[in-house]
């Protein structure tokens, strides 16, 4: 690797102008007005205000922010020993600190928290249990600097290994995992191949081993199937990105070599000629393959009912609806006998009704309770419920349920939202489906696709893998009713009649006067400028739409009606970050629908307080307990399941025990997160992007509308945000920004194992 040769300049820090929580990215400026940039890692860049800094470096200059030192290191200037005890280190204040620095040196310090920690209750304030919390978080990072000692000699910048640390800090022999396996580093989030290869490059390991080609291999394949979509990838594409990230040219044999090899350690599997996938997607979407088939030579023996017509005239004079010929077929295809059936409808076209007419059919020979229904979110979950009146769960809830078990307990199982299921998921779900069980698929192809590998409801569809009834007609109640409308002809490629008045859509015009022009007019510098600007139009136009809902949400509250609170508004963009990002809108949110005042815990990207609505960001084992057990003060605890995207609410902040409780309503959770993990599993759920509110329904819906958010713009994507809304959604932005994105068809087809499979002639 070639050495480039760094400067360093000194200044103090006055202000952090810019954080980018993805990969924490700052631009500051120093007091005398110089715009510094890079990552940092060992704490919030906001904390060091005030204090002067060492930086390490070059002057670069950026288009939009002018000439600005980009440091790839940051040092603090004062004293070390006493930075970390009063930024890092928990349970010193300055006071303490500086106290114990004056009266001993780093040395005899060190060896005191090592060795001798009760020393420190000779010092005014330490107590036993401030003294567990300084010796618990001194170990933490007593073990960072063991860490930075090794991989500092290797050029791994401090950030780095701060960034390692955090997310490997808790495993034993962390030292030795790296030395054995450098490349186990990609699993950190931001860190990808690249970095992790620099590290084991200056460990001395090989450019040609089999080693390092299989862990590109493996990180090439996942980051394009699982991170994209795909479920496999063809040679072409994987030996284009091997040669990207290995820095190779013409290398073929090499890379037939070590597949070969992957092959036979069944870590690869060819799907058909020159297409590839992992052992793990191969598996699952084979064996759904098979379950598909193996049903569809398996139906009841009777028909459920013999006069089906009768029966269905009875059934439409209770329910007060007349079903169409479209929701007529798939009720008749489970009285046929079907064992397995498609039920596809796009917003607005009757899926839950016909869904209740099918399983209330099925009732005529089942029990009641042998009937259930899942989805992938909690609260699509509920809305099947109310909708058909029968029970239903989270899917992850009921594979935990029912983990032990061969199959789950029910005759008649429904699948609701099955474009959000993934391969994997959905693999798990039809293992624990038995032979004589009922399994009725429902889903809008209209809608984003599952989040992870696998397209299977769509394949199902393209492979007439099951009978199919697609349901295409809309049922709206006036002409004033218009969410279903406006987002089919979205759906379609086609601009909707968006600016008449409906009762339950608005578009909010905030559009740049004159736009076309004006960008054909001026320099993309000047146009960012202007764009910028509107932004923040649109910015308030959202906030005065949001003051109106304050007064809904706090009565719920006060109400306890915690799942209302949580669905009644919900503010839905496209991207992460910008003026119009998650992370802006939630702050701004925040201050206005939760007008609590009390003290609140400040992490790298937002600060949390009492009645924050919150998202859960990883599944992830939790200390919880049920509502009930919590009212009761029972201290009785149970590790559980909580999965990325559940909604909740702050109710707790215990500063004393440094701990964060959060009710998850719709789950009957009350769950218990360590101040330390809530940056990691925690997010303000005040503005979501539409890839996390997929499966979510809420009263209102609110999105912005902007070029600035023009490349995530597509037909699926604004589909998949308006039918979010129930009652009520508005559109928030520039006229001409919209209509681009209602005629930019997603028409992308994800690459699947089922498709190489079928594409070759069937199963094998």
């Amino acid at each position: 690797m070639t050495d480039i040769e760094h400067i360093n300049i000194s200044g103090t820090l006055k202000k952090v102008l810019y954080h980018n929580s993805e990969n924490n990215y700052y631009i500051a400026v120093l007091e005398n007005n110089q715009k510094i940039c890079g990552q940092y890692f060992d704490t919030d860049l906001k904390k060091l205000e005030g204090e002067d800094l060492i930086l390490s470096g070059n002057w670069e200059t950026h288009n939009k922010y002018g000439v600005q030192f980009a440091f790839i290191s940051l040092e603090i200037k004062q004293n070390e020993v006493f930075f970390f005890l009063t930024k890092i280190v928990k349970g010193f204040t300055k006071k303490l600190a500086t106290e114990i620095t004056k009266k001993y040196s780093q040395d005899e310090l060190y060896e005191i928290l090592d060795n001798r920690p009760s020393v420190l209750l000779e010092f005014k304030g330490v107590k036993e249990k401030k003294l567990t919390q300084i010796v618990t978080s001194w170990n933490q990072f007593k073990h960072l600097r063991e860490l930075a000692s090794f991989l500092g000699e290797y050029g791994v910048t401090k950030n780095l290994i701060n960034k390692i640390f955090q997310e490997l800090g808790h495993l034993e022999n962390l030292i030795e995992k790296i030395k054995t396996n450098p490349y186990s580093l990609i699993a950190i989030k931001g860190i990808g191949f690249k970095k992790a290869d620099e590290i084991a490059l200056a460990f001395g390991i090989d450019m040609r081993s089999n080693f390092r080609i299989k862990a590109c291999l493996d990180y090439a394949l996942r980051e394009y199937c699982e991170a994209n979509g795909n479920s496999s990838i063809s040679k072409a594409t994987l030996f284009s990105a091997l040669d990207s990230s290995l820095n190779f040219v013409d290398e073929d044999l090499l890379y037939e070599n070590v597949i070969i090899e992957m092959i036979g350690e069944k870590s690869l599997v060819e799907t058909t000629k020159d297409r590839y996938t992992t052992n793990m997607l191969y598996f699952c979407e084979k064996s759904i393959l098979e379950f598909f088939q193996k049903r569809k030579n398996r139906q009841m023996p009777n028909k459920i009912v013999k006069d089906f017509d009768t029966y269905l005239a009875k059934k439409e004079e209770n329910i007060g609806f007349k079903l169409s010929e479209e929701q007529q077929k798939a009720v008749r295809l489970i009285n046929e006998g079907e064992t397995t059936i498609l039920l596809i409808g796009y917003a607005g076209t009757g899926k839950s009704t016909s869904s209740r007419a099918i399983l209330e059919l099925l009732e005529e020979v089942v029990n009641y309770k042998e009937i259930h229904c899942m989805a992938l979110s909690g609260i699509a979950s509920q809305r099947i419920s109310e909708t058909t009146g029968y029970s239903s769960s989270t899917i992850q809830s009921m594979l935990m349920a029912h983990k032990e078990k061969d199959y789950f307990p029910y005759k008649v199982l429904l699948l609701d939202e099955a474009s959000m299921v993934n391969s994997i998921t959905f693999y798990q779900i039809i293992s624990k489906i038995s032979d004589d069980t009922v399994f009725i698929i429902v889903g809008d192809d209209g809608q984003l696709p599952a989040i992870g590998a696998g397209d299977i409801l769509a394949d199902a569809i393209k492979f007439n893998l099951a009978p199919l009834s697609k349901l295409t007609k809309i049922y709206r109640q006036n002409e004033l009713q218009a969410i279903a409308v406006i987002a089919n002809d979205i759906r379609e490629g086609n601009i909707p009649s968006y600016k008449s008045e409906f009762a339950d859509f608005k578009f909010v015009d905030n559009s740049i006067e004159n736009y076309y022009a004006l960008k054909n007019s001026i320099s993309n510098y000047e146009m960012n400028g202007v764009r910028n600007e509107n932004n923040y139009k649109i910015l308030n136009s959202i906030l005065n739409i949001s003051a109106t809902y304050i007064w809904h949400i706090e009565q719920h509250i006060k109400d306890k009606k915690i799942s209302k609170a949580l669905t009644t508004f919900q503010v839905i963009t496209p991207m992460k970050n910008g003026i119009l990002g998650v992370e802006n809108l939630n702050i701004n949110l925040q201050k206005l629908l939760n007008n609590n005042n009390s003290k609140g815990f400040q992490s790298r990207t937002y600060q949390y307080k009492l009645k924050d609505k919150v998202i859960h960001t990883k599944n992830e084992n939790m200390k919880s307990l049920s509502m009930t057990d919590y009212k009761n003060g029972s201290s009785e605890f149970v590790e559980k399941r909580i999965f990325n995207g559940m909604l909740g609410m702050i109710i707790k902040l215990d500063f004393d025990n440094e701990q964060c409780v959060v009710l998850y309503p719709n789950d009957d959770s009350v769950v218990f997160y360590n101040f330390a993990q809530i940056e990691p599993l925690l997010s303000l759920a005040y503005c979501l992007t539409i890839h996390k509110t997929q499966g979510m329904e809420y009263e209102t819906a609110l999105i912005p509308m902007t070029f600035t958010h023009f490349i995530m713009h597509n037909t699926k994507l604004l589909y998949t945000a308006i039918t979010r809304a129930k009652n009520m959604c508005y559109i928030v932005g520039e006229k001409e920004a919209f209509e681009s994105a209602c005629k930019k068809l997603e028409i992308t087809q994800r690459e699947t194992v089922i498709n190489d499979i079928l594409g070759d002639g069937g199963l094998s």
